[in-house]
């Protein structure tokens, strides 16, 4: 099967899928007018790509997990049916990429945008997706996918703060709803994200939103602005971005260091080699492994680090899921990517400290002042958002905001300690 390929709106190339392999041919119109590549590692002056960095490309693009399988099951195909699930939910992908079947052409402002959605359609529609994910088969015509293994909902909010459905237009934010398994979720998430964005660190803009459910319950859900998109006025376009999974070649099961995927090594190589200034975003970068030390996130694997295609140059992308997965017992305790040896942060010791700047060239010690500093304002960050979030939120979540601030202090005793 050949899926069409556009890129920031334009005609780039023809994906072939044959049953689980894949390859990649970029126009010849296209590379001949200079079009930027769809991926660090597949650059236009070649003109065809073959499976071994086409496949995970692609794949890394689709939701993952369970979220997956019930997308397959409800367009009535195999979750390894890749031609079916991109040519069903290619239309608005992360990035600049949009993928058509063949015969349809890239028309994303042909039609009106859906109506804005009240708090109690907003509720059955958040219902709704727990068994038909992206809302596939939509009678709007949404063409839409989002990689990850939870429930989202991509949607457009408009100048006046309104929420709509896509339909065939390209999403600006996504939602979140409440997980039934984990309590308090969405406000653990959202405190995460507004502390470090108070600590410095670089992140899209969140919010929380109501809704209502059909038995007239009330409750949020967690909105986060794409970072990979601009809007200017009605008017939305995208920007391009792709994942450490993306760029190293490795299919979305492997994304965690301890089955076979990348490791901070890997990440810094990433950054070194491709993102400009590479200088600045290293220190992002260290920032960011930090706070995700401090509020026990231990899921953060290379599917949650990317690079964002600008116009100076791929830079590190903005911080996302941010969450503190330590308060849930039943959650992996072992970090994403282990630090030298050490998997755990009571694990971290000077031999950690060595292996570390021996995999990533970066010799923390030597920074010791500077991330002691920023290790005492991402602390102070996370208690004054912890407090302010608590004027918001419901009671229910109030015993989960206490535990993450008393978590942090912890940790950051102990990565002081680490780094002294």
């Amino acid at each position: 099967m050949e899926l069409n390929l556009y890129f920031h709106d334009r005609p780039c190339g023809v994906l072939h899928i044959d049953r689980e392999r894949m390859s990649f041919s970029y126009l010849p119109a296209y590379s001949s007018a200079g079009g930027p590549p769809i991926s660090v590692v597949m650059p236009t002056d070649q003109h065809n790509w073959a499976d071994a960095i086409v496949f995970p490309f692609f794949e890394n693009l689709l939701p993952e997990g369970s979220i997956r399988q019930i997308l397959a099951s409800r367009l009535g195909t195999s979750e390894n049916n890749f031609s079916r699930l991109l040519e069903s939910t290619g239309g608005d992908v992360a990035g600049a990429i949009s993928i058509h079947p063949p015969g349809q052409r890239e028309t994303p402002h042909q039609a009106a945008l859906p109506p804005a959605l009240t708090d109690h359609e907003l509720g059955q529609i958040l219902e709704q997706i727990k068994t038909q994910p992206f809302l596939t088969n939509n009678t709007q015509g949404m063409r839409l996918s989002l990689a990850g293994a939870q429930s989202k909902l991509p949607v457009v909010i408009d100048q006046n703060g309104e929420l709509h459905l896509t339909g065939q237009f390209a999403s600006t934010h996504i939602i979140k709803p409440p997980s039934p398994r984990f309590p308090a979720l969405v406000e653990n998430e959202y405190l995460c994200m507004r502390a470090a964005a108070r600590a410095g660190l670089i992140t899209p803009q969140v919010a929380l939103r109501n809704f209502v459910t059909a038995d007239g319950q009330h409750h949020d859900c967690y909105v986060v602005q794409r970072y990979d998109r601009t809007t200017d006025g009605n008017t939305t376009s995208r920007l391009h971005q792709e994942d450490v999974c993306q760029i190293t070649s490795t299919v979305s099961a492997q994304k965690y260091t301890q089955d076979g995927g990348p490791g901070f090594g890997e990440l810094f190589q990433v950054i070194r080699q491709h993102a400009r200034p590479p200088a600045v975003h290293q220190q992002e970068l260290v920032r960011r492994m930090l706070f995700n030390l401090m509020i026990g996130n231990q899921d953060a694997h290379a599917k949650n680090f990317s690079l964002l295609h600008t116009r100076g140059g791929p830079t590190l992308a903005p911080a996302y899921d941010l969450v503190s997965t330590l308060i849930y017992e039943e959650l992996q305790q072992r970090f994403a990517m282990p630090i030298g040896h050490a998997w755990t942060i009571n694990d971290l010791d000077s031999d950690a400290l060595h292996e570390f700047q021996q995999s990533t060239g970066i010799n923390l010690r030597r920074q010791a002042k500077v991330l002691q500093r920023f290790i005492s304002s991402a602390l102070k960050a996370i208690e004054l958002e912890a407090t302010a979030v608590e004027q918001v939120c419901w009671p229910q979540s109030h015993p989960m905001l206490h535990q993450i601030v008393a978590l942090s202090r912890r940790h950051a005793n102990q990565l002081r300690q680490w780094l002294a």
